[in-house]
């Protein structure tokens, strides 16, 4: 019988072909990403624009420094430590979950100090890799944008829960589940002839009261992100933003409470959602118009 013998010289040739395979290295030069290339002075200031808030900076060489421009979310500012650095990199993510490469050289007096990659991206349709948050599970930055704003353009009065005062209404119009997370749709329509600024919108659970010896417990939400970061809503007109929450559920003795304060202003909102409501809410299933 010389079965034993060919089924063993099977083995070893099959054996062989799959240690040949493992030691076969992958080539990952198609998966590189084109870096910017940005020119550095020690005297002059380079400000980079960007059209999301700035998460994340990561320097190669700390002969250059860069931080965010206090007054805003999206600019980044860098300069040298000294003269004639040697040539460096640097990377940068943004909340909607871009991923931007540089490499950065040094130039007495570069050609240019300010960058708009808002304006670049528009005009030349480049697509940025991206990155996933873990705040916001699997759905990325950009689709979770793409929700929110697709909540909004279909309107749906699905809970329809208000709060009037001094002219201006707010609404919970909506409230969706994607991936573990809550959408609400919030609506502000300011119907008085003065302007109305948002100062924050808090999102809280808290105790029913039942009677005056219960002790009421509070526990606060904090929104992962909106679709707008503030709002002013201007006379005869209104604005929708969508806030994402962390999936929760209400007993029946709770309430959700979402607080709407004006800024410097009395024309504040509280909109009380049961758990009734929390529970009828719908699978964010809205694209099909």
């Amino acid at each position: 019988m010389e079965y034993p013998q060919y089924m063993l010289l099977c083995l070893l040739i099959v054996n062989k072909v799959n240690a040949q395979e493992n030691n076969q290295s992958i080539n990952l030069s198609k998966a590189n990403i084109t870096p910017y290339k940005v020119e550095l002075t020690q005297n002059k200031t380079t400000h980079i624009l960007f059209p999301g808030s700035i998460e994340y900076v990561d320097l190669g060489s700390n002969e250059i420094i860069a931080n965010k421009v206090e007054a805003t979310s999206n600019v980044l500012r860098l300069k040298t430590i000294k003269e004639d650095i040697s040539p460096t990199n640097f990377t940068v993510i943004t909340n909607d979950g871009k991923y931007y490469s540089f490499n950065a050289f040094y130039n007495e007096e570069p050609i240019q100090l300010s960058y708009d990659l808002t304006k670049f991206e528009k005009q030349n349709s480049k697509q940025q890799s991206e990155v996933l948050f873990k705040d916001l599970g699997n759905t990325s930055p950009s689709l979770t944008d793409l929700f929110m704003k697709a909540i909004i353009k279909k309107n749906k009065k699905e809970q329809n829960i208000k709060s009037k005062n001094y002219g201006v209404e707010a609404i919970l119009k909506s409230i969706y589940i994607q991936d573990g997370k809550f959408y609400f749709h919030l609506s502000i329509n300011n119907k008085s002839n003065l302007p109305y600024q948002v100062d924050y919108v808090s999102f809280k659970i808290k105790d029913r009261r039942t009677s005056k010896r219960t002790t009421i417990q509070e526990l606060s939400l904090k929104p992962i992100r909106s679709l707008k970061d503030s709002q002013t809503i201007n006379s005869q007109s209104k604005q929708d933003n969508v806030f994402i929450l962390d999936q929760f559920t209400l007993s029946p003795k709770q309430v959700l409470l979402i607080e709407i304060n004006e800024k410097d202003g009395i024309r504040n909102h509280i909109l009380k959602v049961k758990n009734n409501n929390v529970l009828k809410i719908n699978k964010l299933i809205i694209f099909n118009e």
